[in-house]
C-alpha cells in the first residue's frame, strides 16, 4: 500500500471534510500503489491547496485535481474555453497547471531556480484531473465537438490556402493546431470514475529520472508534509505594557503603527497565535513584500513551536488574489477585458476590482492581519475586508508611514483606513538599539529632518534596551561620500576591508541599495572573497540564459521574483539586496549605498534595517550628503 499523509484518522477529523470523489480516489490510490509512493492530501502551500500530490522518490511528482462536477452543466469550445451556461469559467486543467507553476514560482526553491536555467526540470511534475461523476465515454463526448470544430477549421483553412496570404494562412493553421493540441492534451489528462486503473498504470510506469534528485525530493516532501507543533521549543517574549494588549486577539477592526524595530512583526506573530487559540479557525497574514514571508513564518515558529501551524496562512497580496481566482475558476484574462487602458493598467484594475468575487462562495477568515499596510492601495484593503473577512471578524493593519517607499498617496490611504478601523495604536519605542546610541539618534534626526513635515502623524523614535541586549560599545557608524559614477571595485574593497577589520560575521552583513545595477557589479567583486545570498541574477545565470537564447527581461524578472520568494534571512552568507526587497528585514550590519535619485522614504527604510552597525556610502550629489557628513562625526 502507498503511504498516506495525513493518516485516515486525521483526514476523517478535518474541519472541511473531503468530497466524495477525493475519498474514493485516495482509497483507490492507497490500495493500488505500493509503499514506494507517498500520497499527500490537501497539502497547505501558502494559498494553494492541491487536492492530491503523489511523490515517488527518484522518479517524480504528480498533482491530481479532483472534481465532483456534473459535466452536463458545462461546455467547452474549440478555443478550449469552459463555460457554465454563458459564463466563462477557468477549467480544472488550468487550475492544476497553476498549482504546478506555483510549485516552481513560489513553493519549491530548488525546482524553481533550476528550471530557470534548465527547462527540462519542468517535466518533473505531472498533472491530472479526476472527474468523479464522469466516465471514459462522457469525457470523450464532452470534448468531441470542440476537437471536431478545431480540426474542421484546420481543414477549412487548408482548402482556402490559395485565397489567403502566406502570413494569414500560417497564422490560422498555427492557432487551430495549438487549440486542437491543447484540447487533446486536456482530454488525455482527464480521468473518469472507470479510468482509475489507467491512472494507476501510468503512475506505476514512471521510471527513475536523473533530474529528480534527493534534495528536490526532500524539499518537496518537507513542504507537503502535514506540520507538527512542538510547543516545548516555543520562545517566550516579554512584551512591554504597550505591546502586550496589541497581541490580544478579539473580533474587531484596528490598526497599529510604529517606528522601525518597535516589534510590529513580533506582535503580529503573537496575535496570529492568539487568534488561532481563540477561535481555532485559519488565520490569514497578508504581506506586500514577497521576501518577508519567511521572516514572519520564523517569528511565529520562535513563539509557537518548531514549525508554523498550517492554520496560519502567510502570502503576499497579489499571489493571494490570484490563488483565490484560480481556486474558484475565475479567468484573469476574462476579468481584464472588463477594463480599459494598457495591459499594466488592466492588471492593476483587476486587483482593485470590488466585484471580482461578487456572488462567489469564497472561504472567509475569522482573523486577517495585514503587514506593512503603508504599501497597500486603499482598494486592496477594501477587497480583502469586503470579501474575505467573516462578519464580526478580526482585521488588524500594521504599518509605518515613514517607510512609504512606493509613494502611495498618504491622504487617500488615511481617509480610507480611518473609516471603521478606529484610531492608530502607536508604538514609539524601538528594541533594536539603546536610546543612547548614535545609530538611534541618527534614525530620529533623519525622521525629523526629512519626513515629519510630509507625514504629520508619523512616530519618532523613543528607544529602550529591554529587549535587545546588544553590546553597543562595538557599534560602527560610518559615512563615506563617493562619486556618483563610483567604481564597484573600490566600493567592494571598502566593504571587504571593514568586514575583515571589524570581524563581521557574513550572516550578519547586508549590502543594500535602491537599484540592482550597482549591486550586481559589487556582488561580482565580493564573490572573489566571500559567498553571497542575492535576490537578483548572477553572471553565470545570465550566461546560461544566453546560451539557451532565453536572455530577456521576462526571464530576468522571473529569476529575480523566484529568488525573492525563496530568500531566507539566515543563510550564513552576506546578503545583497535592493532596499525594496529587504524591507521589513534587518541585519546586525548594513552597508547602505545611497544614489542621487533616492527619496527620504527609501533612505529611511535602508538605514533602519541596521540593528547595530551602519556604514553609509553616499553618492556626492544626493540630497543627503550634507546631513550625513554633519550628523555622523
Amino acid at each position: 500500500m502507498a503511504v498516506l499523509y495525513p493518516e485516515w484518522q486525521v483526514i476523517n477529523c478535518l474541519r472541511v471534510k473531503p468530497e466524495e470523489g477525493e475519498m474514493h480516489l485516495l482509497k483507490a490510490l492507497e490500495e493500488k500503489l505500493d509503499d514506494n509512493y507517498e500520497i499527500f492530501f490537501n497539502s497547505f502551500l501558502d494559498g494553494d491547496r492541491p487536492d492530491i500530490v503523489i511523490l515517488k522518490k527518484g522518479a517524480g511528482a504528480f498533482i491530481v485535481e479532483v472534481k465532483d462536477w456534473n459535466l452536463s452543466n458545462f461546455s467547452v469550445d474549440a478555443n478550449n474555453t469552459w463555460r457554465i451556461e454563458s459564463t466563462v469559467k477557468s477549467s480544472p486543467h488550468q487550475q492544476v497547471f497553476t498549482y504546478k507553476k506555483n510549485m516552481y514560482d513560489l513553493h519549491i526553491p530548488l525546482l524553481g531556480l533550476r528550471e530557470v536555467i534548465n527547462s527540462n526540470f519542468y517535466n518533473l511534475i505531472g498533472v491530472y484531473v479526476y472527474f468523479h461523476k464522469a466516465n471514459r465515454e462522457s469525457l470523450s463526448g464532452f470534448y468531441h465537438e470542440a476537437i471536431s470544430v478545431a480540426s474542421g477549421q484546420i481543414n477549412q483553412t487548408n482548402h482556402a490556402r490559395s485565397e489567403l496570404t502566406t502570413f494569414e494562412y500560417e497564422k490560422r493553421v498555427d492557432h487551430w493546431s495549438k487549440q486542437q493540441k491543447r484540447l487533446n492534451r486536456d482530454l488525455n489528462m482527464s480521468i473518469g470514475f472507470d479510468m482509475i486503473d489507467k491512472l494507476v498504470n501510468k503512475l506505476k510506469k514512471i521510471s527513475s529520472h536523473i533530474l529528480f534528485t534527493d534534495d528536490i525530493y526532500d524539499d518537496l516532501k518537507r513542504r507537503l508534509m502535514p506540520p507538527e507543533f512542538i510547543k516545548s521549543q516555543a520562545e517566550k517574549i516579554n512584551f512591554d505594557k504597550k505591546q502586550l494588549p496589541l497581541t490580544y486577539s478579539k473580533a474587531a477592526l484596528s490598526k497599529v503603527k510604529g517606528v522601525a524595530g518597535c516589534g510590529k512583526t513580533t506582535i503580529l506573530a503573537q496575535r496570529a497565535i492568539n487568534a488561532l487559540s481563540r477561535h481555532g479557525e485559519q488565520v490569514l497574514i497578508l504581506t506586500y513584500n514577497i521576501t518577508i514571508r519567511h521572516y514572519i513564518r520564523d517569528a511565529i515558529s520562535r513563539l509557537y513551536g518548531k514549525k508554523v501551524a498550517q492554520e496560519i496562512e502567510i502570502i503576499h497580496y497579489h499571489a493571494f488574489i490570484k490563488s483565490q481566482m484560480n481556486e474558484h475558476n475565475i479567468s484573469f484574462s476574462e476579468e481584464m477585458k472588463r477594463f480599459k487602458g494598457t495591459e499594466e493598467e488592466k492588471i492593476s484594475k483587476v486587483f482593485k476590482s470590488s466585484t471580482l468575487f461578487e456572488d462567489v462562495d469564497v472561504t472567509k477568515y475569522e482573523t486577517i492581519l495585514l503587514d506593512e499596510v503603508q504599501d497597500y492601495e486603499p482598494d486592496w484593503i477594501k477587497v480583502i475586508r469586503n470579501n474575505f473577512l467573516e462578519v464580526e471578524g478580526e482585521m488588524v493593519l500594521f504599518g509605518d508611514q515613514s517607510q512609504n517607499i512606493y509613494e502611495r498617496d498618504d491622504s487617500k490611504r488615511e481617509s480610507s483606513l480611518v473609516n471603521g478601523f478606529g484610531t492608530w495604536e502607536k508604538l514609539k519605542k524601538s528594541y533594536r538599539s539603546d536610546i543612547n546610541t548614535p545609530l538611534v539618534r541618527l534614525f530620529s534626526k533623519f525622521q525629523t529632518t526629512f519626513l515629519v513635515d510630509k507625514y504629520k502623524d508619523s512616530e519618532i523614535f523613543e528607544c529602550s534596551m529591554e529587549q535587545s541586549g546588544l553590546d553597543f560599545n562595538s557599534e560602527v557608524l560610518i559615512t563615506k561620500t563617493i562619486p556618483d559614477q563610483f567604481d564597484s571595485k573600490e566600493i567592494a574593497k571598502v566593504i571587504n576591508s571593514l568586514i575583515r577589520q571589524e570581524k563581521f560575521h557574513p550572516n550578519d552583513v547586508a549590502i543594500v541599495a535602491s537599484q540592482v545595477d550597482p549591486l550586481f557589479k559589487i556582488n561580482n567583486e565580493i564573490l572573489t572573497r566571500e559567498k553571497t545570498k542575492i535576490m537578483f541574477e548572477t553572471e553565470e545565470e545570465i550566461e546560461s540564459l544566453k546560451q539557451q537564447n532565453r536572455y530577456n527581461n521576462k526571464s530576468i524578472e522571473k529569476l529575480r521574483r523566484r529568488k525573492k520568494t525563496f530568500f531566507f534571512q539566515n543563510s550564513g552568507l552576506i546578503k545583497i539586496s535592493t532596499i525594496h526587497s529587504f524591507k521589513g528585514l534587518e541585519a546586525e550590519t548594513v552597508f547602505l549605498i545611497i544614489q542621487p535619485q533616492d527619496t527620504p522614504e527609501v533612505v529611511y527604510t535602508g538605514i533602519t534595517r541596521a540593528k547595530t552597525n551602519l556604514i553609509i556610502l553616499n553618492c556626492k550629489s544626493s540630497q543627503f550628503t550634507d546631513f550625513f557628513e554633519k550628523t555622523i562625526t
